[in-house]
């Protein structure tokens, strides 16, 4: 067995840890191996503007429930502040009552109203 000095021993907690392996031998350079991504064919001023506005609406909306809906708990659990968590809980639900609302307005709007129920595609 090699002798080891005292500095080596105290500083070296883990002596017959393996050496590091580079992780670009086994999986590659990721700055010169990325994906390429193509650019969407439509620009965004081609888009009918309401069905722009409604999907920016939708995302908004979304992000605000989802927001309330995880804040409001963190809050009361752990704050204890019933009074905020309760608001925003609530501010969520309503934002993401919305969202469902924006939703399906657009789909009657865009896909017509049939509420018959004859198209067997929507009783799967």
């Amino acid at each position: 067995m090699p002798s080891r000095s005292l500095s080596e021993s105290v500083f070296d907690p883990w002596p017959d840890e393996p050496e590091e392996t580079n992780p670009e031998s086994r999986w590659g350079n990721p700055e010169r191996d990325l994906p390429r991504i193509p650019t969407p064919s439509v620009e965004e001023k081609d888009v009918d503007p309401e069905i722009l506005e409604t999907f920016w609406r939708s995302v908004v909306l979304a992000n605000v429930a989802l927001f309330g809906l995880s804040l409001g708990p963190m809050l009361v659990y752990f704050r204890g502040w019933w009074l905020w968590g309760g608001a925003a809980v609530a501010l969520g639900a309503v934002a993401g009552l919305r969202v469902y609302q924006h939703y399906r307005a657009f789909d009657r709007r865009y896909n017509g109203d049939d509420e018959d129920g004859d198209d067997p595609e929507r009783n799967a």
